[in-house]
């Protein structure tokens, strides 16, 4: 759909009757990165979002809508959760701010490594390698979403290799640490987020696509991550979000068999009693306002059904 439309539908209110059409659903909203550039929502952007929120929602705690989940309860009207995947810093340095001035409450879904200073996560890897090569590669961005996309296909062990191979076929030697703008929330952020009202939640130990690994691998990531947590926070840790997306019946198994209480996935939908707690839906959170309305209201759910 053209910009031009799509933002002329959002300032006459166009969105209204799709909203009013899923009031009774839960929305749970996927962001990953914030700042200014490709693939972030920008500070400004996001309090673009909370402001919609605020005017037509009711966000509640991912803890208290599982409970309304688990219990049947009828939920408020226009429910919608805030999640935010993998624990960057800028989560830290700027949503969480915005979320204070809000008063919101929000999920992050944190890589224990990678918040322990003991890995990159992985996905970067192949970002850092093309945007610092000095090699003539055309779209880098976009080139090393390609190459990571294959690289999700592999196992964990052969994936970590042809990263390796790739850095030093481009010519770049990659740091022990990732730099500043690739870098992981602490556990002091991680505390001060947990401590008010944006919870800390597991998105295991070093972020492999768990559909590639062993089983022992498999818990060993489930259980760890959630210890490591319960440590640094000091609480229960109950709720867990599948790195990429990638599940299958044994991970969703192993998942609950962990002690979670929920698992959300990246599959676009929205959410009601019927849908299960370790497959909750979430929708990617578009970074301008006009893309964010239309997905949280549910238009573009419909749009893509009728291929408008």
């Amino acid at each position: 759909m053209k910009k031009t439309l799509l933002k002329t539908m959002y300032n006459f209110g166009a969105f209204a009757p799709f909203r009013w059409a899923n009031r009774g659903n839960v929305l749970i909203l996927m962001y990953h990165r914030f700042g200014e550039g490709a693939g972030k929502v920008s500070a400004r952007e996001f309090e673009s979002h909370l402001e919609y929120l605020k005017n037509h929602h009711r966000v509640l705690a991912l803890s208290e809508t599982v409970e309304f989940l688990q219990t049947e309860k009828t939920l408020p009207p226009n429910s919608v959760v805030i999640t935010i995947d993998d624990g960057y810093r800028d989560a830290y340095e700027i949503a969480f701010p915005l979320l204070k001035k809000f008063d919101f409450a929000a999920t992050i879904y944190a890589i224990t490594n990678f918040s322990d200073g003991k890995c990159w996560l992985w996905t970067d890897l192949m970002r850092y390698v093309l945007l610092n090569t000095k090699r003539d590669v055309e779209n880098r961005v976009a080139t090393a979403a390609q190459i990571n996309a294959n690289l999700k296909k592999l196992p964990n062990d052969e994936k970590h290799a042809k990263i390796t191979e790739f850095a030093k076929d481009f010519g770049v030697e990659i740091p022990h640490l990732p730099p500043s703008d690739f870098a992981p929330m602490n556990w002091d952020q991680a505390r001060e987020m947990d401590e008010n009202g944006v919870k800390i939640e597991s998105h295991t130990v070093s972020h492999p696509i768990l559909t590639n690994i062993s089983a022992n691998e498999l818990d060993f990531e489930l259980q760890n991550s959630k210890k490591r947590l319960e440590e640094v926070l000091n609480r229960r840790v109950e709720h867990f979000c599948y790195p990429n997306g990638s599940l299958n019946k044994t991970v969703e198994k192993a998942v609950e068999k962990a002690g979670y209480k929920s698992a959300t996935t990246t599959e676009y939908g929205f959410n009601n009693l019927q849908t299960e707690r370790f497959l909750l839906k979430r929708i990617d959170a578009q970074s301008s306002i006009e893309n964010f309305a239309q997905s949280a209201s549910g238009f573009e759910n419909v749009r893509k059904k009728c291929k408008v």
